[in-house]
């Protein structure tokens, strides 16, 4: 199962990515889903805050029972370095969040397309 959407950046995205989320459930335990709603509002947050202004494009694809891949694209050129260097020195409390809540995370290169993947044990 997939889901697909495009928010306008706005102060109002991290809420419609959740609601989005949550109105499709995927199919997801409550624990995943809350922890992926979370996850993505995080990332969301930061694409807002910290993007170019262009549409945030949100991808979250379900592979098994409670295995979720999402990725967040802002459009973004230059905030890869950033991105990294916020989680190697753990000033961002939204990427702490990112980094406890997923089994793995990362940026792609040259971007601020972040991907995330989530796996819980049944």
């Amino acid at each position: 199962m997939r889901l697909s959407l495009t928010l306008d950046p706005d102060e109002t995205a991290p809420s419609r990515a959740r609601t989005s989320i949550r109105a499709l459930s995927l199919g997801l335990s409550p624990h995943v889903l809350r922890d992926v709603q979370l996850v993505v509002s995080e990332l969301v947050t930061n694409a807002v805050q910290h993007g170019p202004r262009h549409g945030i494009r949100v991808e979250l694809e379900l592979y098994g029972r409670d295995e979720v891949r999402g990725e967040i694209i802002d459009q973004g050129a230059a905030g890869a370095p950033a991105i990294r260097r916020a989680e190697r020195d753990r000033e961002n409390l939204g990427l702490r969040v990112v980094d406890e809540l997923t089994a793995s995370w990362g940026a792609c290169a040259g971007s601020t397309h972040v991907w995330f993947e989530i796996h819980r044990a049944p």
